[in-house]
């Protein structure tokens, strides 16, 4: 049966309030790279496959993982975040300076929308959610995936409400991305049974208090 564990990358500089540029050149912070390795050593035995998204973060996070387990194999997945602002109008800004855009973006409620070069519309997350819930199917496990918090969390949507069309999804999940926490190097487990798809709670039971961090 496939199985996966699904991980959120350690904190990134983003969520630490620094100043970025590019989505997928943000690096993890110190507490970040000592999240992952937290991660990896949860792991007893080799996973089948360890998979995570082309960005810097979500690489980094893997990486003690990768480590540990060298004789395990490891693929690029199109499971980046959900870039939906265009990076080219917000390099050299911090999360709070792009409050304001974040919330106009959900506000217009538009899953057509598209921002600009770099940005993605809400039809296409939707599209990268349904193709990962596809070739996850098809997958004998256990996976490690190494994702974002936004895209995993539109993974979570697609179990509990089935296939959706966009405008429907694109609603739902407003409302989810505020109701459901994930911290930083959280995880949860997707079994994806012949009958349905099932998806345990997101933990983060093994980071000690002082290392948590949205």
């Amino acid at each position: 049966m496939p199985l996966f564990r699904l991980i959120r990358h350690g904190q990134s500089a983003s969520n630490a309030g620094h100043v970025t540029d590019y989505p997928d050149t943000i690096p993890l912070t110190d507490l970040g790279h000592g999240q992952a390795a937290l991660v990896a050593s949860c792991f007893r035995r080799a996973p089948r496959l360890i998979v995570f998204s082309s960005f810097d973060r979500a690489v980094q996070t893997a990486t003690p993982l990768c480590e540990r387990f060298p004789e395990a194999p490891v693929a690029v997945w199109p499971v980046q975040e959900f870039t939906y602002l265009a990076p080219r109008r917000y390099m050299g800004t911090t999360r709070p300076e792009r409050g304001e855009a974040v919330t106009a973006y959900w506000k217009r409620l538009d899953p057509r929308w598209h921002d600009g070069d770099g940005a993605e519309s809400f039809v296409n997350f939707w599209d990268r959610v349904e193709a990962f819930m596809e070739r996850a199917a098809g997958t004998w496990g256990p996976v490690v995936v190494f994702s974002h918090g936004q895209f995993l969390r539109g993974v979570l949507l697609r179990v509990l409400s089935g296939p959706l069309g966009a405008q429907e999804a694109m609603v739902r999940f407003r409302a989810l991305r505020q109701a459901v926490s994930w911290p930083n190097a959280a995880m949860a487990v997707l079994a994806l049974s012949p009958s349905m798809p099932l998806v345990g709670p997101v933990t983060a039971g093994h980071l000690p208090p002082e290392m948590l961090s949205t």
